[in-house]
């Protein structure tokens, strides 16, 4: 139910539009909740020390980094969201404008809904305050600006001849921006005129102050407290924030009330105090987000789902939660609503009875709310007990909320499955045309999977979790003579990838330097071990690329690996494929000289079906030519490929090279190419690609039979 309820957000462009523009703001959350741990770090010693270390004015730095993020959030949140709107959208309006033009036109917007010239505008609604509106304004501004745009009617076609594409775009753009801010400003004007609403965030506050005060019972006052700010948090506004007036009315004088009665040695009477609800309910911040944290922790087997959760950590331990609520998202996120609102509803129950029935005392000290867990417990009520209600609140949290982060997973693992599916479909389309893949600056899904793929595929292979297997290659009499070594990488998560992807997501990234020699090292290492196993004739083939190639490093490293393992260079072949070899590049023909007086053998893959040239086969000296995999395939429907194939294998015996055809995968087809003279063969007729300490045996079998 969940994965089709996510499908069918996952398909909404204004909700997608949102979700990337969470997305895109976490560094910043990132950086303003640091500056904010600095900030507010409840404890005495660190405050003095700072302010003997850098002098009374030490909290500005940090303060000014926190007006530049979180004082500015719902700025920043108009700016990502509408620019991802647009980045994914434009083109179904038949519009090329800018998308940093629809972003500035949706600021505008936002800051004319809200009416800095009204005398109840506050600044507070530029940072977490106003994030709903924010989000709001922004894809409709942007919706609106889009649509206007696609009507020729509002487009200034007088343009002129040198002008640039940037300028026609601006200047195509005045009406349809104009009209929209426009709308945004009679809204405004309504809301003020005929509402008396000068400042929405405010109104909406004062509203639920008054609602408060027509309710009498104080438990009652209580779940409703936590349960509205949590419906305001799930759609992106700052509940604790809105509802602040409401806690300081109804709940903030509690503590001082028991703390005079305690004083006059009589026994307190308010249960439910502004600290009781930051120290016993919202332990981490809104959603009890510690909770949350211990139990992606305990259950998830996502990498970047874990990585969030470290960077969240610390500033959820001090009680500041946007990272967190930001990141995952908790906003607009239908897996994580029940949990999120029915979390702090229990734990605002259990804390209750467990202070009503005397198991803990009432909290009666003022505590800093970024005082960590525990710690907060034992301040707030000056009693170990506090800590210990804390430690099963925590607890029961996180029981509470571990199905649901296995919920989110299966949804984010049908959500990844169907991206993954994507990127494979645009990628080979590149492959097939001969094109450079450009994933990564692709700003949709299948830009954002590729580049998760990237950063982990990175990890793995410092990791050592990226494989190679190897596939043999065998004569007609069914002997081993070598083996092509094929990379393999199991994501934790999307399981086997694409090889060619993989390539090329480490191209991408300059990644293929280290991957390039990543493989080498080991191909040549299991050629050493093959050696000293006994098997001294099996040439060993590896697949580089061009960006390799072309690559200062790439001699160098083969001479490194040749030094570092000692075998003969003659049982190691590097392959290129043919495009490559006909590119006629001066710096790819050295490379390939270098390595022919290396001794190192040269094979052609994919030879026959590009543009085959019989002078480049005698200038680079092949080895061997491998057949291209669609002739062998067809070979036994057509009849053209049959005479190809007979072609190269004369010219091969007239160049002095060995033909191979790969992809040999029924015995009829070895049959028929033995009959046009080609006896070598590598496909899953004879084996698939195995790990190495399975090939060994193969081989050993296949020796024995042989």
């Amino acid at each position: 139910m969940f994965a089709r309820i996510d499908e069918k957000i996952g398909e909404q462009p204004l909700l997608i539009a949102v979700r990337r523009g969470l997305i895109l703001i976490i560094p910043l959350i990132l950086i303003g909740s640091v500056a904010l741990i600095f900030l507010s770090l409840p404890v005495p010693g660190y405050q003095r020390m700072m302010e003997d270390v850098f002098g009374r004015g030490w909290r500005n730095i940090f303060l000014y980094i926190h007006d530049s993020t979180f004082n500015i959030l719902s700025l920043l949140m108009v700016l990502c969201t509408a620019y991802s709107y647009a980045a994914e959208n434009g083109e179904r309006y038949g519009n090329t404008v800018n998308p940093i033009i629809v972003a500035a036109v949706s600021l505008c917007s936002f800051i004319a809904l809200l009416g800095m010239s009204n005398t109840g505008f506050s600044i507070a609604n530029f940072g977490v305050m106003g994030v709903f509106i924010a989000i709001v304004a922004a894809v409709t501004s942007a919706r609106l600006f889009l649509q206007l745009g696609s009507l020729k009617f509002f487009r200034i076609k007088a343009l002129t001849a040198g002008a640039n594409s940037t300028f026609n775009y601006a200047v195509t753009s005045i009406y349809p921006a104009a009209l929209t801010i426009a709308a945004f400003a009679v809204i405004n004007q309504v809301l003020t005129v005929c509402f008396g609403i000068t400042d929405i965030p405010n109104f909406i506050s004062r509203y639920l102050t008054d609602l408060f005060d027509k309710i009498n019972s104080p438990f009652g006052s209580a779940i409703l407290f936590m349960l509205l700010i949590h419906v305001f948090w799930f759609f992106g506004m700052h509940g604790s924030n809105i509802l602040e007036q409401v806690a300081q009315n109804l709940f903030a004088p509690g503590s001082a009330t028991n703390h005079q009665l305690i004083a006059l040695g009589q026994a307190p009477t308010e249960i439910f105090t502004k600290h009781f609800f930051d120290t016993f309910v919202l332990m981490g911040g809104c959603g009890a987000a510690l909770c949350l944290i211990g139990a992606i922790f305990i259950t998830s087997r996502y990498r970047n789902q874990l990585r969030l959760a470290q960077l969240s950590l610390l500033p959820v331990l001090f009680n500041i939660n946007e990272l967190v609520i930001f990141g995952i998202p908790i906003v607009l996120n239908p897996v994580f609503l029940i949990p999120f609102l029915t979390v702090p509803l229990i734990l605002t129950v259990t804390s209750y009875l467990a202070m009503y029935f005397g198991i803990v005392p009432y909290t009666s000290n003022v505590v800093e709310w970024t005082t960590p867990v525990l710690l907060s417990g034992f301040a707030a009520t000056g009693s170990f007990k506090g800590s210990l209600l804390q430690l099963f609140n925590l607890i029961l949290g996180t029981l509470c909320y571990i199905p649901f982060v296995r919920i989110a997973e299966a949804v984010s693992s049908v959500r990844m499955k169907n991206n993954l599916g994507k990127v494979y479909e645009t990628f080979k389309q590149s492959e097939a045309r001969g094109v450079p893949s450009t994933l990564l600056a692709r700003y949709d899904d299948i830009g954002n999977t590729a580049r998760f793929l990237a950063s982990d595929l990175e990890y793995d292979l410092q990791n050592n979790k990226v494989m190679l297997y190897y596939q043999p290659q065998l004569d007609y009499e069914g002997n081993v003579f070598g083996v092509e070594a094929l990379l393999r990488w199991k994501h934790d998560s999307y399981g086997d990838v694409y090889p060619p992807l993989v390539i090329a997501l480490a191209e991408e990234t300059q990644l293929i330097d280290r991957l390039g020699y990543w493989i080498l090292d080991k191909a040549c290492h299991d050629l050493k071990a093959m050696n000293q196993a006994g098997l001294n004739n099996i040439t060993l083939s590896v697949n580089v690329s061009a960006l390799q190639l072309e690559s200062d490093l790439f001699i160098g490293n083969l001479e490194k690996v040749l030094t570092k393992y000692r075998f003969e260079p003659r049982f190691l072949q590097i392959e290129i494929t043919e495009q490559l070899a006909l590119s006629n590049s001066k710096v790819l023909i050295n490379r390939i000289e270098s390595i022919k007086k290396l001794g190192i053998k040269l094979a052609m893959d994919d030879f026959g079906m590009g543009h085959s040239s019989l002078i480049y086969l005698k200038e680079y000296d092949f080895d061997t030519i491998k057949l291209d995999g669609s002739l062998v395939r067809e070979i036994l429907s057509n009849n053209n490929c049959c005479n190809i194939i007979s072609s190269i294998v004369f010219l091969g015996k007239s160049l002095n090279y060995s033909v191979l055809a790969e992809f040999v995968d029924q015995e009829e087809q070895k049959s028929l190419l033995h009959e046009l003279g080609c006896n070598k063969y590598q496909g899953y007729h004879f084996s698939k690609a195995l790990p190495y300490e399975e090939l060994l045996e193969y081989v050993s079998v296949q020796t024995v039979s042989a």
